[in-house]
């Protein structure tokens, strides 16, 4: 049932020209409307959910997962933490779901930074909550955690809405990470294709000048161009932000700078190969990309390369590649799509005649397929789950060029553990790996 009205919370809504029905934290006519609900007292640790209610199955989140479930609002964060629930959730995103997006990042601001900020940021908070809840509801046998993701989903975006009202007084860092949570909150509870904050995350990026350092901002940055490649790949199209160079990070200084590099280089290659508006490169253009592809590769350090181990991993059919750093394996997976996609916009140097052509055909396939077979290999050998959930892009765009039956059905069958691991919905991962219709697609890239 609804809390009552208080007086002065009806006289605020009546001075505003809106009824209120005394719902927290957020009352029936805000939420239609999408505006921010202010009241005048502070909140109660509680609120009744509105969400869908949870199915009779048993749930891990003690009595309070009733009929009519309440939720502890985000309000106060540390008040929230206080809730065993809320902390179990916290938790599980702090121990197994911040190295997603710490990847690359040798100072961890989403595992060490993210968590402290949330203890005073109650949107990071919950899309935190939105996000690791959404992941239990996939990976863990409990039941009940749905209910409770799109509850705190409905909050963040609630939050979210009340930000732009004050766009200049945004703390961007803090919300462009929780951004970057909820489109993962969107891949795992939704699909990949749905892209709310995506492009939501794009208009707050495009607005802003943003000057890549070792900040958050810049880790969310970063997060947020490889959670867009992942999507662009297995979609097939251009990134939804438009490259600049005040994106290009600053020379490689460590082992994990290099990993934004490739990622900076593959976005820019995407953009200007997978654009349906885009002219085809010519000779001179082409050759340009690839040389920075080159140096790139030819500047890594010795610790990037991979370790050739044999029967490493038994009665598998690639070859048993391992990196020592999961960055050292996701940047090798951006720079054989890169350079997959490269071959497959190359121009042809002159006419050629049909076996001239067909030679050519032949010669493109098995660097696909060398590409692919890295890609694949390097992946398996990780057992890291960032780096899988990264992986997910590359191999979605080089598998099919894989041409070994045996090899696609192993890709697929890994996939499928991993996302009963990740809770990542790979279905379109492997539907992907089906054997591509020879020059036709390539001729379309």
């Amino acid at each position: 049932m609804p809390r009552p009205l208080s007086r002065n919370r009806d006289q605020q809504c009546r001075s505003r020209r809106i009824r209120c029905d005394g719902s927290r934290p957020v009352c029936a006519p805000c939420q239609r409307g999408a505006r921010g609900c202010q009241w005048p007292h502070p909140q109660p640790a509680t609120t009744s959910s509105r969400s869908p209610q949870p199915s009779h199955s048993p749930s891990p989140l003690g009595p309070a997962a009733s009929s009519q479930p309440e939720y502890t609002t985000t309000q106060d964060p540390e008040y929230a933490l206080q809730d065993p629930r809320v902390a179990k959730i916290f938790r599980h995103y702090v121990d197994n779901l911040a190295g997603w997006y710490d990847l690359n990042d040798s100072r961890r601001h989403f595992q060490d930074v993210v968590p402290c900020r949330a203890r005073y940021n109650p949107l990071l908070l919950s899309a935190i909550l939105a996000f690791a809840a959404a992941n239990l509801q996939r990976t863990s046998p409990e039941h009940g955690y749905l209910e409770i993701a799109e509850f705190y989903h409905f909050d963040s975006v609630r939050r979210l809405i009340s930000l732009t009202h004050n766009v200049d007084e945004l703390p961007i860092g803090e919300t462009l990470a929780a951004i970057c949570l909820l489109r993962s909150y969107e891949i795992i509870a939704q699909n990949v294709s749905s892209q709310n904050h995506l492009q939501g995350c794009y208009s707050l990026l495009a607005s802003r000048h943003i000057r890549l350092t070792t900040d958050l901002l810049s880790a969310g940055f970063w997060n947020y161009l490889r959670e867009d490649i992942t999507v662009s790949l297995i979609e097939q199209r251009g990134l939804m932000i438009a490259l600049s160079d005040q994106h290009l990070p600053p020379e490689p200084a460590g082992d994990a700078d290099f990993a934004n590099s490739i990622t900076f280089l593959l976005g820019k290659v995407i953009n200007r190969c997978f654009s349906i508006e885009s002219p085809a490169l010519d000779h001179f253009e082409w050759e340009t990309i690839k040389a920075d592809l080159d140096h790139w590769k030819a500047s890594l350090p010795p610790s990037f390369g991979p370790i050739h181990t044999p029967d490493l991993r038994k009665q598998s059919h690639f070859p048993s590649l391992w990196t020592l750093r999961c960055w050292h394996a996701s940047s090798l997976h951006y720079y054989h799509t890169a350079m997959s996609i490269l071959w497959l916009a190359e121009p042809a140097t002159q006419p050629l005649n049909a076996l001239q052509r067909m030679g050519q055909v032949d010669n493109l396939r098995r660097k696909l397929e060398y590409h692919a077979t890295e890609v694949c290999a390097l992946a398996f050998t990780s057992d890291s789950a960032p780096v899988w959930v990264n992986a997910f892009g590359p191999i979605a765009f080089c598998g099919p060029w894989l041409q070994n039956p045996q090899m696609r059905i192993e890709m697929t069958q890994e996939l499928e553990r991993w996302g009963k691991l990740t809770g990542w919905p790979v279905s379109i991962i492997a539907d992907a790996l089906s054997p591509p219709s020879s020059s036709v697609q390539m001729t379309e890239v």
